[in-house]
């Protein structure tokens, strides 16, 4: 077997280092982020990441009748009813 020798200097290998660091981290936390929108019942930040709005655009939607839960003083979004009501929206416009 042949082997191959890539000499590099120490700026390029930390240049390397960070940049593999850098999209390791990005790819962890972009794991994260599927991982919590798989759940069907989510919180506010979790509804906001999946839909991409504001905490703001959010609240202002749910004035406009957006669905929610409240259970014991916590709310939930349920994902099947806002894309349903989503939808609706799509249809009457």
């Amino acid at each position: 077997m042949n082997e191959l020798k890539i000499l590099l200097s120490e700026d390029q290998l930390l240049s390397i280092k960070h940049q593999l660091s850098t999209l390791i981290l990005t790819e962890i936390e972009n794991t994260r982020k599927q991982v919590n929108l798989n759940f069907r019942y989510m919180n506010k930040k979790q509804t906001c990441s999946y839909l991409q709005i504001s905490n703001k655009t959010l609240d202002y939607w749910i004035k406009q009748g957006f669905p929610f839960i409240k259970i014991n003083g916590s709310t939930r979004f349920d994902k099947i009813a806002i894309d349903k009501w989503l939808n609706q929206l799509e249809k009457s416009s």
